[in-house]
């Protein structure tokens, strides 16, 4: 009789039913698992499930807020954000899944040993991979519950008691409780017998150690995803001033908001002009929306970027920083997001800065004419050969390439007029390589004779200084002298 129970247990068991059997005849299925060790399958359909559950959030629209969110923060087109998050979701599933897995195994094993057992590493990796056949389940379900919560962050676990970010270990490790993770030590319980060659009470130890070393260090390392899929922008609050309708923080109060609005006022005039709209004559008000920060820390954390203020094109967006520097800043973004928005969207890197830089009109706290007149003297002016080849720009640094791509546009603008300045820009748009044939079919000249007369130009800049420095000096003599009455 002996010999006839264990003739079962030798016999292949077949892979594909071996992914139904775990979840019902558990025991027998590792016993045989033991003998002829089997991965692929399983650990293939965790990747699928995977796969399907994260394709069905984003093509079901249930990310659709994230995605906002996130491009909104990103600079990055909702398209683009949809395509790069199916990619990861695919890059994610079909290396996490093996690579979780494994994780699992050692903590498997060594949970095993810990009571006595020992095993061979495939054994182990086996009865993981299968016993993880509920996990790969328990992401259909998640797929499934998103048609009733309709989000993606609310799924069968304890963590939808708590909020991410109270208290992000404790929403780690409630994260990792669910009716499926349950199961999947509840199987890998059973499956240390076979395994381990472990009696049941050592079995259910072993499953018990590792489901609390593996709740615990998967609890440590899902502390940095803690609100990774909420809204940080869920509790501001909407101000509309004239010229933009403001999004912040709520006790961000009327000494920042005040001043902002004004200087939004500013700068969508500046830029409606230098675009050639009439804001008198517009039948729909020029606007922008301002994401406004209650401090830099605040602004890099939300957004990954570092700068004073930073525009988002597709969404008419500028998101910033009320500090020093802040109404030039806002003044030079809200040139990029209206261009873009009336002529289209210009990617060469000269057409694209220099033209929000005119805008500006200043660099680095000086006048454009005196911060490219201090690159000239310096020899650091980049040539227009530099400044039109995107590769080339792309490798001066900003000290140089901005002032210089704002000067080149105020050049323009001063001997052609702001209509050829709009008409480059124009020529640019949608135009990723260099623009040096543009720039010269427009102009009627080769690059080489711009840059001499741009480089004049630059220089008249400095009788001009020169003047305004001795007309200034002599104001002061005469007001010392008691010749000027205050």
């Amino acid at each position: 009789m002996s010999e006839e129970h264990q003739t079962p247990a030798s016999r292949p068991l077949n892979p594909i039913a071996a992914l139904t059997l775990v979840l019902v005849f558990p025991g027998r299925t590792f016993e045989r698992l033991h003998d002829r060790p089997r991965w692929v399958l399983p650990v293939i359909f965790s990747i699928a499930c995977a796969l399907v559950s994260a394709i069905y959030a984003v093509k079901g629209g249930y990310m659709d807020s994230f995605i906002h969110s996130m491009s909104l923060r990103s600079g990055h087109d909702p398209a683009t954000v949809r395509s790069g998050f199916i990619g990861s979701s695919i890059l994610m599933a079909a290396l996490g899944v093996p690579l979780v897995t494994l994780i699992e195994t050692l903590f498997f094993r060594l949970a095993g040993r810990l009571m006595g057992g020992g095993a061979r590493f495939g054994v182990v990796f086996s009865a993981v991979a299968h016993a993880s056949v509920v996990s790969g389940v328990g992401a259909l379900a998640m797929a499934g519950l998103m048609r009733i919560t309709r989000s993606p962050t609310v799924g069968a676990n304890l963590a939808v008691l708590l909020g991410s970010g109270a208290n992000p270990f404790l929403w780690s490790l409630a994260r990792q409780i669910d009716l499926f993770s349950l199961w999947f030590f509840v199987l890998l319980g059973i499956a240390a017998g076979p395994v381990f060659a472990l009696d049941k009470r050592q079995a259910r130890r072993t499953g018990i150690l590792f489901a609390i070393i593996y709740v615990l260090v998967m609890s440590i390392g899902g502390t940095g995803s803690a609100g990774g899929l909420d809204d940080p922008y869920e509790d501001w609050v909407e101000t509309e001033t004239a010229a933009a309708v403001f999004y912040h923080e709520p006790d961000l109060g009327a000494e920042v908001l005040v001043p902002a609005g004004e200087a939004a006022s500013v700068a969508v005039a500046r830029a409606s002009d230098i675009l050639g709209q009439s804001l008198e004559g517009a039948v729909t008000p020029l606007r922008i929306d301002v994401y406004l920060y209650a401090s830099l820390d605040s602004k890099k954390r939300t957004t990954d970027n570092g700068e004073v203020a930073h525009g988002v094109e597709w969404a008419n967006t500028v998101h910033l920083v009320w500090t020093d520097g802040s109404e030039l800043a806002l003044t030079r973004e809200t040139a990029k997001v209206m261009a873009a928005g009336v002529l289209g969207k210009a990617y060469n890197p000269l057409i694209h800065n220099g033209f929000a830089f005119y805008a500006g009109g200043e660099w680095g706290g000086m006048t454009l004419a005196e911060a490219a007149l201090s690159l000239l003297d310096s020899g650091d002016l980049p040539s227009l050969a530099e400044l039109t080849d995107p590769a080339l720009y792309h490798r001066l640094s900003r000290q140089r390439s901005e002032p210089a791509a704002g000067s080149f546009f105020d050049f323009i603008a001063a001997t052609r007029g702001e209509e050829m300045a709009r008409d480059l820009y124009v020529g640019a748009v949608d135009l990723a390589g260099p623009v040096d044939a543009m720039i010269e079919l427009k102009l009627g000249e080769p690059l080489d004779s711009l840059e001499g007369k741009w480089k004049d130009y630059i220089r008249t800049s400095r009788g001009a200084e020169d003047q305004l420095r001795t007309d200034g000096e002599a104001e002061d003599q005469l007001r010392t002298s008691g010749a000027v009455v205050e």
